[in-house]
């Protein structure tokens, strides 16, 4: 508990960073937030008590409330009764079920893409180019950031309301797995640079459908990407031999 409460003072440091300017303190609060459960400093299922948050961030009460309830509406905080808040859980079923969800909303977001869209290619290229930067650090939280990104703005090309809001939510959902897996890869740094690798050469191969306006391939790419993120969380759970996932099992350093 010392450790986590001491990753997450740090980060209050970060609220006076240029990234956070222009910002509403609802904003920053929420982000820091976010975050803070992204990255498994606040725990699956803890409480979020407002004194805590109080204590722990640099926000007022209006602040942190807000914050709550937005992260209330993307899935990352639950209410239970009059119990107040907290972080949500993730377990086997829930991973089971987000996961079939994720890899058919790719499949299906990939066919009703529209790849003639003037900045589509441009966009994912951006994208692509800021996903390999932080890949050589590697900041593991800002990777799912930007991977989700790179993702989204497929979405965005269906020109679907629908589809757009969904991939948003299930790719939100998915940066806590993703982050989840990518804390384990990092015990071994080879095991980790193959798996960006993997990545990279997916997206580039991506890109390139994309540009040559190959829907058929594209499709199938994007399906087989979504399953190599259900893999790799199967052989998380295979090697740990977990039954009830615990995303707080693995600490930060």
């Amino acid at each position: 508990m010392e450790e986590k409460s001491k990753i997450i003072n740090i980060e209050k440091k970060i609220s006076d960073h240029k990234i956070y300017q222009g910002l509403s303190l609802t904003k920053q609060a929420t982000s820091d937030l976010r975050n803070r459960i992204l990255d498994l400093s606040l725990s699956p299922g803890e409480h979020l008590d407002e004194k805590m948050l109080l204590k722990k961030f640099p926000f007022g009460r209006t602040p942190i409330r807000e914050a709550l309830n937005r992260l209330i509406a993307e899935g990352l905080v639950k209410t239970k009764n009059t119990r107040g808040t907290y972080v949500a859980s993730m377990n086997i079923s829930d991973t089971l079920q987000l996961l079939d969800a994720y890899v058919i909303s790719e499949k299906v977001i990939s066919t009703f893409a529209d790849l003639s869209q003037e900045s589509l290619l441009n966009d994912l290229k951006i994208f692509q180019n800021e996903y390999e930067k932080v890949c050589l650090k590697p900041d593991l939280l800002l990777i799912t950031e930007i991977n989700s990104k790179f993702h989204n703005r497929i979405a965005k090309s269906t020109n679907n309301q629908f589809l757009i809001s969904h991939s948003a939510h299930l790719h939100n959902l998915s940066r806590r797995l993703s982050y989840f897996v990518y804390k384990f890869e990092s015990q071994s740094q080879t095991k980790l640079l193959k798996h960006l690798k993997k990545i990279n050469k997916d997206h580039q191969e991506i890109i390139k459908m994309v540009e040559f306006r190959n829907q058929n391939k594209l499709v199938k790419l994007c399906t087989e990407h979504a399953e190599m993120f259900r893999k790799r969380l199967q052989k998380v759970i295979n090697r740990k031999g977990i039954k009830k996932l615990d995303l707080s099992e693995i600490k930060l350093k």
